[in-house]
């Protein structure tokens, strides 16, 4: 897909730091910290809800029965956790009115 970009959380301190006039290094601890304290609330299982943006979320997945695809052997597949995220109606509104 040409043309996307990705935001870096040095972008995101620049435009902090633009819109807000605090130092960009500033920002840019700012943005630091903030990403950190998300990832403990999702390491401790707890929900992160950002009002107008979404929700994160930790789903366990169960261990499952899978298939090797080069010797066709049956193995265990182990369970895993991985962050779910459910954007918030405002969000997704805006997303779709783009389209």
């Amino acid at each position: 897909m040409k043309g996307r970009k990705t935001v870096t959380k040095r972008d995101l301190a620049r435009r902090l730091h633009e819109r807000f006039g605090f130092s960009e290094r500033s920002m840019y601890r700012f943005v630091d910290v903030l990403l950190e304290e998300i990832k403990i609330a999702l390491e401790r299982g707890e929900e992160v809800k950002i009002h107008h943006f979404g929700v994160f979320r930790v789903h366990r997945r169960k261990p499952r029965r899978g298939v090797n695809p080069r010797t066709g052997e049956s193995i265990i597949i182990p369970g895993a956790r991985k962050v779910l995220f459910r954007p918030a109606p405002t969000l997704k509104a805006l997303l779709h009115a783009q389209e």
